[in-house]
């Protein structure tokens, strides 16, 4: 039996493989949409909780610039994800190797600045409980999205993904960029208005 290919010259999914993909897809991007709206919520509540505190804890300079820069390093981190999906598609895997694990690595490094937050929050009241929730929520996702991450570095390094296979990097990728939107929500609610 002869395999189809497309115009890239690389072997065409069959329609089963094709229905697979898709609706491994939507389901990323079910889960994906789920839980933004949890995200949206707990902003929600935050910004309502301030409207009605009497006074908000002032934060000093290090409060402000260390989670300016892990929101930096977050953002770097997606472009590295980016690129490495852009690389395995097209079978350059020193490119997706090194920018995968350049992305674990600010990946690694943002969570560690925020469990840091977390523990530096002293405050107490409503205001510094629904920051410490949504610190925490968000590392938890950052960490479980990463340990998916790990295990498509894993894979890779065993050579598990190709231009023609790889579902794992890029869902590795989606939820990623998902980790990524709900961080710049927070951070915006948190620290910018």
């Amino acid at each position: 039996m002869m395999q189809r290919t497309d115009s890239a010259g690389q072997r065409a999914l069959t329609r089963e493989e094709a229905l697979a993909l898709k609706n491994r897809r939507t389901l990323v991007t079910l889960f994906q949409a789920s839980w933004i709206l949890v995200f949206v919520l707990l902003a929600a509540i935050s910004l309502q909780i301030r409207s009605t505190a009497e006074s908000l804890p002032t934060l000093n300079i290090v409060q402000v610039l260390v989670p300016a820069l892990a929101t930096a390093g977050i953002l770097a981190s997606g472009w590295a994800v980016w690129d490495s999906l852009r690389a395995i598609r097209v079978d350059d895997r020193v490119r997706f190797l090194a920018r995968w694990r350049v992305a674990l690595a600010l990946g690694a490094a943002f969570v560690v600045i925020m469990l840091a937050v977390l523990a530096a929050n002293t405050y107490s009241g409503v205001y510094s409980q629904i920051f410490r929730v949504m610190i925490g929520y968000h590392a938890l996702h950052a960490l479980v999205i990463g340990g998916w991450m790990v295990q498509v570095l894993r894979n890779a390094q065993h050579g598990a993904y190709a231009s023609d296979d790889h579902w794992g990097v890029e869902a590795g990728v989606r939820l990623w960029a998902f980790v990524i939107a709900a961080w710049v929500l927070f951070y915006v609610v948190l620290y910018l208005l």
